[in-house]
């Protein structure tokens, strides 16, 4: 007799819903998207004990007609597709006929539907796949599909499962993505008899993300709506106060579908750098639209990852509108200023009048600006000197010493970024710095520690770190030179020899284009060794050969060598180079600083995410003066 086995219908089922159902949080996702394909504006979600002994699931979608019951539960049994053409157009989120079958060869389940234009409902009860009992019911229209026991016949499959609340977890982030996903259906998800959340379905994606996260991430959310030549792009990105230390506050969903995909969360990433701190992660919720033409779904059996034709253009246009998006908003942090014990004390509350007073100082502040581009403030010279944390030498704001005074290190603060900026001067001192990008419209003080420079506007007070905002400017001259080829090099006097491990070796050669383009010129040396004969003429450090492997390092291929090798080297570069916190700056120099910082793409973080500027309001310094009760 020979060994080859013909498997009974039975087990293959089992086998198959195993690529399918891995636990709870499977039967609820296959169940929803069928719910979503069958035109539902309603779903209900219900499970007990993580969904190991209930789940139920009701719409009112179209519903299934009574000839039809039994093929949905046949395997490959579809209303999706009908052909081999459909697959390279999938516009549903369910197509290949599985989902339905390989639920019910692993559980007990119970079907409740009707159609709009049938006068009753039909009730059908499943075991092991086969229907046991069907007949006729008083129901509305839609589809209710309970599912009982889940593993109940493959006892090895339920041992696996996770404890009743980690399955909920895992069921709930399935819930909050199908919710984020589908903002136009209104989405009740009840575990254990307890509301969890419920969604409106009035078509507010915001609306969803405050329900799901709350009103911290409400709040600092960037609106996402762009088109490129292959994608539309639209959601919601969090600013920097939304870092996080994981990806779990991150959605990505394509044509309606939540999918994990490196290539769009790379390009997400890459558009924050330099803008969040050192490993953190940026929250987002983006659906993109695309032509189903150019994607593949079909690659993963639960369909969570996808193909696109064209990974390198998919990433430049995400990256690209998130760029965009990013740019068009402030990255200020405004501190609030908070005493718990003078607040249980005190209850304090803006009456009219301070209102009004305080409405109207800021209209005519405002108005000074828009009409002379100058801003009278408290900042008077003859009495820097009382203030011993504004360090001034007044001599030094003689303007024919300035000149003279300001050496080579802090002169790099000026750089050849074009903007529109405008500074105006009155025989006080008094400047006032307008850019046309968001960057507030600003009136220097004084320098505080030697480390901050403290700046006025018409809403509050300004702290500037002085080596971010100097890092941020010549990171992004640096960059700017390194993208126009401009790049300055220094010839050294005597060749350096390096030697490296032949696989670095081999590498550097292969990226002999991308180390000129950083500075770096060499010829080969004979061996595992180089000549050095030029480095970049911004940096200062002597371990050559540690700089080039952490280049080599983060040179892969593709998306890795732009955004994460090049900047990284370049911001090295910048912070090197920047001035320091313990400097001290002339009054000219603070001008330079702020005037450079502003013409920046991105003047609010310093290349390693850290802001450049903190803001303080002025109605929070009345209320701990107690000046509003």
């Amino acid at each position: 007799m020979g060994d080859i086995n013909i498997l009974s219908n039975d087990l293959i089922n089992k086998i198959a819903a195993g690529e399918v159902i891995e636990r709870p949080a499977s039967i609820v996702k296959e169940l929803i998207e069928n719910s979503i394909d069958a035109g539902a504006s309603e779903i209900i979600v219900e499970i007990e004990n993580g969904g190991i002994s209930l789940i139920r699931v009701s719409d009112n979608g179209k519903g299934i007609k009574e000839d039809d019951i039994e093929k949905a539960f046949m395997r490959h049994a579809t209303s999706k597709i009908k052909d081999e053409h459909d697959l390279f157009k999938i516009t549903s989120l369910g197509f290949r006929g599985e989902a339905l079958a390989s639920i019910a060869a692993v559980s007990k389940v119970e079907l409740i539907t009707k159609t709009n234009i049938s006068d009753f409902g039909i009730k059908a009860y499943l075991e092991n796949g086969k229907i046991v009992l069907k007949e006729y019911c008083g129901s509305t229209d839609g589809t209710t599909i309970t599912i009982k026991d889940i593993f109940y016949n493959v006892p090895a499959r339920l041992k696996f499962l996770k404890s009743p609340s980690r399955e909920q977890a895992n069921i709930t982030e399935i819930m909050q993505n199908l919710a984020l996903s589908h903002p136009q259906i209104s989405f009740k998800y009840i575990a254990n008899k307890k509301n969890v959340f419920i969604t409106t379905g009035d078509g507010s994606l915001k609306n969803v993300i405050y329900i799901i996260w709350g009103k911290n991430v409400f709040d600092n959310l960037i609106e996402v709506n762009s088109t490129k030549e292959t994608i539309t792009l639209k959601g919601f990105i969090g600013n920097s106060k939304l870092e996080k230390s994981n990806r779990n506050y991150q959605s990505i969903f394509v044509n309606g579908r939540h999918v994990r995909n490196k290539t769009i969360t790379a390009a997400v990433e890459n558009a924050y750098k330099s803008m969040l701190s050192i490993n953190k992660f940026p929250l987002f919720v983006l659906n993109i639209f695309i032509n189903p033409e150019l994607i593949d779904v079909n690659v993963h059996p639960t369909k969570a990852e996808i193909k696109f034709s064209d990974e390198q253009k998919i990433f430049k246009e995400v990256y690209s509108c998130i760029k965009e998006s990013l740019l068009k908003k402030d990255f200020i942090p405004s501190y609030k200023i908070e005493d718990n014990i003078l607040n249980s004390k005190f209850q304090f509350s803006l009456d009219n009048n301070y209102k009004n007073s305080l409405n109207e100082k800021n209209s005519i502040f405002r108005e000074n600006i828009d009409n002379n581009y100058n801003v009278q403030t408290s900042f008077n010279i003859e009495k820097i000197d009382k203030f011993k944390k504004i360090n001034f030498d007044i001599d030094e704001l003689d303007s024919s010493k300035e000149e003279s005074n300001i050496d080579e290190k802090q002169s790099v603060i000026s750089t050849n970024i074009k903007t529109d900026t405008k500074i105006d001067v009155d025989n006080n001192h008094q400047h006032s710095i307008k850019t046309n990008t968001s960057f507030p419209l600003l009136t220097v003080v004084g320098q505080l520690h030697f480390t901050y420079i403290i700046a006025e506007a018409s809403e509050g007070f300004y702290l500037i770190d002085q080596h971010a905002a100097h890092e941020r400017i010549l990171f992004e001259k640096y960059l700017n030179e390194y993208n126009c080829g401009n790049l300055n090099k220094q010839i050294l006097l005597s060749p350096i020899i390096l030697e490296f491990s032949p696989s670095d070796k081999e590498k550097i050669f292969d990226n002999t284009s991308l180390l000129n383009r950083l500075g770096f010129d060499f010829e080969d040396f004979g061996g595992t060794t180089i000549s050095l004969r030029t480095v970049p003429n911004n940096i200062k450090i002597k371990n050559y050969k540690q700089l080039i492997e952490e280049i080599l390092l983060n040179i892969n291929n593709g998306i890795e060598l732009n955004t994460n090798a090049i900047e990284k080297i370049i911001y090295t570069m910048a912070c090197k180079n920047a001035i320091k916190a313990g400097d001290k700056l002339n009054y000219q120099e603070i001008l330079n600083l702020i005037k450079e910082l502003s013409k920046c793409q991105n003047p609010f973080t310093c290349p390693h995410g850290r802001p450049t500027m903190i803001k303080f309001e002025y109605i929070d310094l009345e209320k701990k003066f107690k000046r509003i009760m």
